[in-house]
């Protein structure tokens, strides 16, 4: 007879807790490598590592991303919610890791913390819909990773990016995942407003708005950004009684984070329809009708730096709305109330006056190279909406005022680039998805001002902002044809004349997006030009061949 086994005991080992956050939410050993461990170098996955929390009566400082406490959340909360992982089951935990740790970091790079950190990871964990489609947007994350990375190596020729979820097994699973949970979201969130259509806020309706935005807008995928946009415009509008900012949501929900969406949300929609022929549809149909009589939106010496910066963005998001307005007007042939126009334009002479010379202040005298740069990215702003302010009814009259703004523009160039010259956030990784402020002011600058050294340069730093997102890049590869196309007519003395003159108008794809057709259309006569690129052709063959594309 054998004497009794005895249970083996196992030597207990401490736990390692300083290994990186995705190692942890995958459950696998880390080997603690920096900056990047090993098995996430081998995966190509984001390594982060967070700091341990402070014990029990310690400060907590700045927050892991670098964040500091906003004053406004109440009681010093910080910025970030804390996220309970057992939460989640199964892959979630790892999708909502890359949706925090990459996603939102992404998209912060263009501000709007307080919403991106705080209201949407906050309402993932409160909201069924909202967390659907966050979760499906950290599996689209990881499902593009490696077309990403390619993308980013030397030699790419493709003009832009073409989604395909069939590069591998792996990458297959991530993209039927995402498109799982951004179906649930969506089937989720219109069941919710057929049932409740009076009872969903317009807080609601934002968030999951900006969300379903994102998630589109990595596919690059245009047309169905443009209807979103519309319904959501629609949808807020006829919501609300009143259409004046920071009155149009309830007190008790009305946050910080909200607040920056809702600014967002309106400059995003509005520079996209005047500035992108990807999105026809908001300036189509009658939209943002709200008044923009905004007298309070300038700057005073006794505000910090956090109330200047809100202060600014209410000035140029009310600008926004006015030009948007105005451009409709003429597009619908709609009667100028000419007395109120005036008046609006002299306020807005006076605003961008008052912006452009505090702003110059702030430059010169900051120190701190982080906020200056900020300062500078204000100004260029100003100054642009300086000219926007000189708005002309008569289509010649507004080409005379952009040749005559050219030292102006040039200013704004060689301030655009002084903000993205080495260790700018905006260019050192990967630049973000949604920019709301220097990409449209370089846009601008390429399409309206007809010197060829200047307009080359803010097109130069378009491509540079551009990353590897689908919109950004066929935008690059788009204007630069329109100003070779305009070059062609340039004159001995140097001047394009008016009636040669072109603007990008409509754009559409072929069923696979490789095909990007392009209709130009003359600023004065009106004559229509249509010509076709493929994303695999060598653009400065193109150039080089421009005459054969003229129709």
């Amino acid at each position: 007879m054998t004497a009794p086994s005895v249970p083996r005991i196992r030597a207990r080992k401490p736990k390692v807790r300083s290994g990186c956050a995705t190692c942890k939410s995958r459950r696998i050993k880390c080997d603690e490598g920096r900056p990047v461990c090993a098995r996430c170098k081998k995966s190509k996955l984001p390594c982060k590592y967070v700091a341990p929390e402070p014990k029990q009566g310690q400060g907590r400082g700045k927050s892991q991303y670098g964040a500091s406490e906003s004053g406004d959340a109440g009681g010093g909360a910080q910025l970030t919610p804390r996220v309970h992982l057992h939460e989640f089951e199964g892959h979630e935990v790892f999708y909502f890791d890359l949706f925090r740790n990459v996603v939102v970091s992404n998209l912060c790079q263009n501000g709007y913390k307080n919403f991106w950190y705080r209201t949407v990871l906050r309402e993932s964990l409160r909201d069924e819909c909202v967390r659907d489609c966050v979760l499906g947007t950290g599996a689209l994350c990881r499902a593009m990773m490696d077309q990403v990375h390619r993308l980013k190596q030397p030699g790419t020729k493709s003009l832009w990016m073409v989604p395909t979820d069939s590069l591998n097994a792996i990458n297959s699973r991530y993209h039927q995942d995402a498109l799982q949970f951004y179906t649930k979201a969506i089937s989720k969130f219109r069941r919710r407003m057929l049932q409740e259509s009076s009872s969903v806020t317009p807080r609601t309706i934002l968030i999951m708005s900006l969300l379903l935005i994102v998630f589109e807008a990595m596919q690059g995928n245009t047309e169905t950004i443009d209807r979103l946009m519309h319904s959501t415009i629609s949808a807020l509008d006829s919501s609300m009684s009143s259409m004046t900012f920071g009155t149009r949501l309830p007190p008790s929900l009305d946050d910080e984070g909200i607040r920056e969406a809702d600014y967002f949300f309106a400059r995003l929609s509005g520079f996209n329809s005047l500035l992108s022929p990807f999105y026809p549809g908001i300036l189509r149909n009658k939209a943002y009708q709200r008044t923009w009589l905004c007298k309070d939106a300038t700057p005073s010496y006794d505000q910090n730096t956090q109330e200047t910066e809100q202060s600014f963005e209410r000035y140029t998001t009310y600008f926004l709305l006015w030009c948007f307005r105005t451009v409709q007007t003429r597009l619908f042939d709609s009667p100028m109330d000419f007395a109120r126009f005036n008046e609006e334009q002299a306020l807005a002479l006076a605003h961008s006056r008052i912006w452009c010379e505090f702003l110059h202040t702030k430059v010169d005298e900051e120190k701190d190279t982080d906020q200056r740069r900020t300062w500078k990215i204000m100004l260029v702003e100003a100054k642009m909406f300086s000219i926007f302010a000189q708005y002309r009814h008569d289509l010649e009259e507004s080409e005379a005022l952009w040749d005559s703004q050219l030292p102006v523009c040039r200013e704004v160039v060689a301030l655009a680039e002084s903000a993205l010259e080495d260790g700018s956030p905006l260019v050192s990784s990967l630049p973000p998805l949604l920019e709301d402020k220097l990409q449209p002011m370089m846009r601008s600058l390429t399409n309206k001002c007809r010197n060829y050294e200047t307009r080359t340069r803010a097109l130069a730093l378009c491509q540079k902002l551009s990353g590897p997102w689908f919109e950004n890049k066929a935008m690059a590869v788009g204007m630069r044809i329109l100003v070779e196309l305009e070059e062609r007519h340039r004159d001995a003395s140097g001047f394009i004349p008016y009636r040669s003159r072109l603007k990008w108008s409509v754009s559409s794809w072929n069923e696979d997006r490789t095909e990007l057709r392009m209709v130009l259309v003359g600023v004065i006569t009106g004559q229509r030009r249509e010509l076709t690129i493929r994303k695999d052709e060598d653009i400065d063959a193109l150039i080089a061949n421009i005459s054969k594309l003229s129709i």
